[in-house]
């Protein structure tokens, strides 16, 4: 599998949720960053809402085989399960297809 894939997704915590919603994420990217299609991840708090955590996540693969296979993964089942109870307002991905990279030479 050549293709890559690289996303962005925007929690918007609770609040009163934001230490459950940090480790339960941080649960998942954990097992997630062992799995053969992971290139990385940059896990990020917003400047404007500390409650919002955002990630910027690069897999091997299209969009539809990440939803399809790691969207269902044992690791992820207990998070999503419990992951709208601690959101004020709905989760989002932006995908994203790459025009140009840039790599600062050493």
């Amino acid at each position: 599998m050549n293709q890559q894939i690289s996303f962005v997704v925007h929690l918007p915590g609770k609040p009163e949720a934001r230490e459950e919603l940090y480790s339960n994420l941080i649960k998942v990217l954990d097992a997630m960053s062992e799995e053969p299609d992971f290139i990385n991840t940059t896990l990020h708090r917003s400047a404007d809402d500390p409650d919002t955590l955002v990630i910027y996540e690069t897999w091997k693969g299209t969009a539809a085989h990440f939803l399809e296979h790691h969207m269902k993964k044992p690791y992820r089942v207990e998070y999503e399960r419990t992951l709208k109870t601690l959101l004020k307002s709905d989760r989002t991905f932006e995908w994203l297809e790459p025009i140009r990279t840039y790599v600062k030479n050493s």
